[in-house]
Formats: C-alpha cells, structure tokens, sequence
C-alpha cells in the first residue's frame, strides 16, 4: 500500500516535498534523493548531456552558477554492512503511554540530508586547454547532526514522537566518515566535492487516544542521522 513521507530534497533546506512510497517496495541498500532510490556505493557518471536531467530528477542545487556536475556517490561505511533496522516490525507503538498519544510506524528508508557537512576542492593550476587528471580530493565529515522530527503537528507531539524512538528533539548523532573522491580537473578550475549527511527516515501516523476511538492528528517523520554514510556530489567551477 502506498503512503505519503516526507522526503528533502537538496534543492532546498526550507521545503518539504512529499513524495508517495510504496512502503512495501523499500529495500536495503538504497538512499532516496528527492524520492528517487540510488544504491549504495554506486557512482552516477554526469556530463553535459545529462546534467540538467540528473540535476531536474534528483532535485540538487548547484553551488553556483556556472558549475558543472560530474558525480554524485551515496557512500555508506557502515561496518555492520546491511542495516538490520530495515527490519523493524510495522506495529503500533506503546498505546498505554503518559503522553495521551499513540502511533504507528511505517518502514524505514533512508534519505538524503539538506545541510554541507564536508567540502574539499583542489585548483588546477596548469593553463586553460590542459587539465590536471586523477586529482584525489578528500572529503571528511566529522559533524553532530540533529535528530529531527519533520510535521506540523506542535511541538508536544514532535517530543512524543521523537520519545517513543528513544531519542529527544534536542539530540545529536555523530556523522564521520572519509571519501576519496578522483577527479580531473581543467586547467585554471576549481574542483570542489560536497559531503551531505545521510538520514534513517521513519513515517509515522499519530493519533489522540480517546476512551471509545482513536483521532488521527497527522504525520510526521523521524529523521535519525547515519553515523558513517554520506552523500557527495562533485562540482567543475570557475
């Protein structure tokens, strides 16, 4: 059955897009950028043919202006391989709580982040018509990233929410992880790699328990960053 989640696009830090997921179909080994799976460790290659495709389907804001795409890389380093949280059973969340509130989860997936957390970039210095080749730019995070809990619902019912996965709203995770990423460079340009944090993204329905009926309020998603997975894109500017 599909449902409705909440997903962030790096095209914007301020807007939710919601972009419906068959909950059923969400597998392993796979991030979602503005709603679209890319798996794991897999390198998507960008030229000009395809850039402004790649950038309209994965909802990515340049740096600047003129910049050029050339890979985006969804980097996970997770030393437990497989995520086992994927596993998670779909049931309703303690009904008996002290908040009044209960809750049902949906599965989780994992989802790109709108906030830099890691930038390196190298300037070739040759001149223009020759390139520097194979330039290894190394990117590293080492960023404490807020759990987040995206609704509208008020902020009450986000603590409930953010409670009921044994996290706060005040709360931290901690991302670090290193990337080597290759590039060739032209000539009098800057190469320039961006690190982006990588979420566990959990759908939730919450309801206001009454004596004879449940009230639906509305959704909200959990938002728990991966400790040692991170999105990077590379950029051609100048």
């Amino acid at each position: 059955m599909a449902i409705s989640v909440y997903v962030y696009s790096l095209a914007s830090a301020s807007e939710t897009q919601i972009v419906p997921v068959d909950s059923g179909k969400v597998e392993s080994g796979y991030v979602y950028l503005n709603g679209v799976p890319i798996k794991e460790n897999e390198v998507i290659e960008v030229n000009e043919a395809n850039q402004d495709e790649i950038i309209a389907k994965y909802g990515i804001e340049k740096p600047s202006e003129g910049a050029q795409l050339k890979t985006i890389r969804v980097v996970n380093n997770d030393p437990r391989g497989a995520r086992e949280f994927l596993q998670e059973n779909n049931d309703t969340v303690n009904p008996q709580n002290i908040w009044g509130f209960k809750l049902t989860k949906g599965t989780p997936q994992f989802i790109d982040g709108w906030t830099e957390i890691a930038r390196g970039k190298h300037f070739c210095t040759k001149p223009k018509g020759q390139s520097c080749n194979r330039v290894e730019i190394s990117v590293s995070a080492n960023e404490s990233v807020a759990v987040e809990v995206q609704s509208s619902l008020s902020v009450g019912v986000k603590e409930f929410v953010a409670a009921e996965f044994g996290r706060s709203l005040n709360e931290t995770g901690g991302v670090s992880t290193s990337v080597m990423v290759p590039m060739d460079i032209p000539g009098q340009k800057t190469g320039i790699v961006i690190g982006y944090p990588i979420y566990k993204s959990t759908f939730c329905q919450v309801y206001q328990k009454g004596i004879f009926s449940d009230t639906y309020l509305g959704g909200a998603s959990m938002l728990e960053p991966s400790k040692s997975s991170i999105v990077t894109m590379d950029w051609i500017q100048g």
